[in-house]
């Protein structure tokens, strides 16, 4: 007669541990390969962020990371901070990174030196401002002979002072531009290391609620209508290769946008906008101006032919790019991507 190796009420628990089992294996991280019954595996993105910590243009994507909107269209992105957007810039044109965000001056003039970088998103209008702590400096043409705080020479913020200081008949020349990367402006002010600076509208009210009265010298929304603030590049060849993971990160960062521009998220997208280094109570004001500024826009992909052209054309009398091999509007932008995007957002209610 065989022995009993097991009683019945042993038998019972082995089998109900044996299930749970199955189930916890079948619970894996969404970013682990796909198993019967298991959430589709992300699918892995990285995306380069100007500033460390990062600046205003980097608040979205942080925000669609921490609220799940990329998750939530299948994606696992990793943000990369950098120095300046010239630095993500570079890393996009060299394959280290899959998307950037992009000053638009730079992305004409890697792709006039034989680079295929296309923007998929943009942000038309600019929130930059020279300020002084010097009452003086209080027009475009005082700023003749100062010392500017800017990103890098190259860079976005260095791109704008020279928009601007075109505006009045000055040049680069006419003025001594000071490198602090990122973020670094707004406290070189507070602290007495610049006293005129290129700066974004939310840390102008950084530096003023520590203390420090600024005044306006130009604002490049008023001085140089029709530009580009920022684009989202990628390389053809990646868009190419990856198409479905850009139109569901675009969807993504659209219905992020959606998310901040409603009135009853103020509070938690000023919260988020901490990550900037600033006051909550100052980003509540400067995130009220950013929605009437229309500064992140889901209407269309914010990347106007006029305003590109122009960026192209400001490029070519710059010298930095010559007529002959300035790319066209079609060669630096895909605007399909955005409009795909736009259906998948309208498909998941969001």
């Amino acid at each position: 007669m065989a022995r009993k190796l097991f009683s019945p009420r042993l038998l019972a628990t082995i089998g109900a541990l044996a299930i749970a089992g199955t189930v916890l294996a079948g619970c894996s991280s969404p970013s682990s390969a796909s198993t019967s019954g298991s959430a589709p595996k992300l699918i892995d993105m990285r995306l380069g962020s100007p500033g460390i910590p990062p600046v205003i243009s980097g608040l979205m994507p942080y925000i669609a990371s921490k609220q799940g909107f990329y998750k939530k269209y299948g994606l696992n992105v990793t943000i990369k901070s950098f120095a300046t957007g010239t630095d993500a810039t570079r890393a996009a044109a060299t394959g280290q990174i899959d998307v950037a965000i992009t000053p638009p001056a730079q992305l004409v003039q890697l792709d006039a030196a034989g680079s295929t970088l296309v923007g998929l998103e943009g942000q038309e209008f600019p929130d930059w401002v020279v300020v002084s702590t010097d009452p003086k400096v209080s027009s475009c043409a005082s700023l003749k002979g100062q010392n500017i705080g800017v990103d890098a020479v190259g860079g976005i913020r260095y791109v704008a002072l020279v928009q601007m200081l075109r505006t009045c008949g000055l040049a680069i020349a006419d003025v001594h531009p000071l490198a602090f990367p990122g973020n670094a402006n707004p406290q070189a002010l507070v602290a007495g290391q610049l006293s005129v600076s290129v700066l974004h509208l939310n840390e102008v009210y950084s530096v003023e609620s520590q203390g420090k009265k600024l005044t306006t010298a130009v604002k490049m929304s008023k001085a140089v209508p029709n530009t580009m603030y920022e684009m989202y590049s990628t390389t053809k060849a990646a868009l190419s290769k990856n198409r479905a993971a850009y139109v569901k990160l675009i969807a993504a960062q659209i219905a992020t946008i959606n998310w901040m521009n409603d009135p009853k998220n103020a509070n938690a997208v000023a919260q988020y906008a901490t990550v900037t280094g600033g006051k909550k109570s100052d980003l509540l004001k400067a995130m009220a101006q950013y929605r009437a500024l229309d500064f992140w826009s889901t209407a269309d992909a914010a990347m106007p032919k006029l305003n590109v052209d122009n960026m192209i054309q400001s490029q070519i009398k710059a010298g930095n790019i010559t007529a002959a091999k300035a790319p066209t509007y079609a060669g630096v932008t895909d605007l399909t991507v955005f409009t795909e995007a736009q259906k998948l957002v309208k498909k998941n209610g969001d």
